[in-house]
């Protein structure tokens, strides 16, 4: 029924001039099409491209779309980096391609088993890829539209004043009240041919606009701190906000946000529970989203079984330490076992478990019936999961980049 709805809704756009169809009859046919219809359609005439590319129809097409799970792992046997899209309600597979597959970018990058290739972050349909050798490359890439962009050189990079700064970290997001993408990056002032920071830290932000091609630099507004290192995925996405995990005499570790749309950090202590049983080597932690809020895992080791325990907390509001809630627990589980990767279903908790070999499975835990099931996902390497949402965002219609220092 649904198919037939489809075919006559085009049926409907094409028997007829467009300009005699009232414009709200038409956005709300345009809706409801599927994305393979709603790519043809950009084709048939200026008025249709105009509507379907426009941000007011982008937006409201991309909050009707259902989330979804993106799951990043390098495929075992083709040794290629591999994009799994799941139904954040069934776990369904809807779709699985190489990265940036079926683009002009796939061809020329020629990524295989030789590069490393990272998620720096995904919002509104759009993922921020990190490639490396042989040169260190950041890619923008609209999965559904099949768009991609290489991000050009920042500040730093670019400048041989400023070589002695070294890229430390990136965050990646959407800013929905001005229809813009945003990549930060985080530089970090090293010793003469070293790879120490010089003491005290010097660190220093830049940002680049996908809506203006610019980076632009953000002098003093970074608090002095540690970006801990050691994480799988050191900084996650919701929303508006990037989050790391940093440390500092103030605070010790604590929650360091990048406000994208203000261009500000927000500092948030750890819930006082974890930082009063924290233990060098017996405890560590790490961020992730649960339904689009900011999630933190704090995993305790129990040494006299030699076991480990994930403590799943959600932030009620950036800044607010006590705003941190204790959902759930998952475990005991044995130390060398799985290890978690997100969430879905609400409480579902994503674990990638040690297969055969180098191979990583990736199970599903329902903490409340102490249930598993087996994703059928393999990988060889971290896998990396992300809430995605599809969107037909441009991001090639915008201008020739530009470097600015300054803000």
């Amino acid at each position: 029924m649904e198919e037939v709805a489809q075919e006559f809704m085009l049926m409907s756009i094409c028997k007829s001039k467009v300009e005699d169809l009232p414009k709200e009859l038409l956005i709300s046919i345009l809706l409801r099409l599927p994305l393979k219809d709603l790519l043809q359609c950009k084709k048939v005439c200026k008025e249709l491209y105009a509507i379907i590319t426009s941000f007011p129809f982008t937006d409201v097409r991309r909050k009707m779309r259902n989330s979804q799970i993106l799951v990043k792992y390098e495929d075992p046997i083709s040794k290629y980096h591999v994009i799994y899209l799941l139904s954040d309600e069934t776990l369904e597979v809807i779709d699985t391609e190489p990265v940036l597959s079926h683009t002009p970018l796939m061809d020329s990058m020629r990524i295989d088993f030789k590069h490393s290739v990272t998620v720096v972050g995904c919002s509104s349909g759009v993922v921020c890829l990190r490639c490396i050798p042989p040169h260190d490359e950041y890619f923008l890439w609209n999965l559904a539209t099949r768009d991609a962009k290489i991000i050009p050189d920042g500040l730093y990079k670019s400048n041989p004043e400023k070589n002695m700064f070294q890229h430390l970290n990136m965050g990646f997001g959407f800013i929905s009240k001005n229809n813009d993408y945003k990549l930060v990056s985080i530089q970090c002032l090293f010793e003469n041919n070293t790879y120490r920071p010089v003491q005290p830290c010097q660190q220093e932000v830049e940002v680049y606009s996908l809506k203006t091609g610019c980076w632009k630099l953000l002098p003093d507004i970074i608090p002095t701190c540690d970006i801990i290192l050691a994480q799988p995925h050191s900084g996650t996405a919701c929303g508006e906000m990037f989050s790391w995990l940093v440390e500092n005499d103030k605070y010790g570790e604590h929650v360091m946000s990048f406000d994208m749309s203000n261009e500000v950090f927000i500092t948030t202590p750890l819930p006082p529970r974890i930082i009063e049983r924290s233990r060098p080597g017996n405890c560590w932690n790490s961020l992730m989203f649960h339904n689009k809020s900011l999630a933190l895992d704090h995993c305790a080791r129990d040494r006299n079984n030699d076991t480990k325990t994930h403590s799943i907390w959600v932030l009620g509001e950036y800044g607010v330490k006590d705003s941190w809630t204790n959902l759930f627990n998952v475990g005991p589980l044995e130390y060398l076992g799985p290890s978690t990767r997100g969430f879905c279903n609400n409480n579902g908790v994503l674990l990638q478990v040690d297969g055969d070999g180098c191979r990583h499975d990736l199970i599903l835990v329902d903490p409340s019936i102490r249930k598993i099931k087996d994703l059928d996902i393999h990988g060889t390497s971290s896998m990396q999961i992300l809430n995605y949402q599809e969107s037909l965002a441009q991001i090639n219609a915008t201008p020739s980049s530009r470097i600015l220092d300054g803000s």
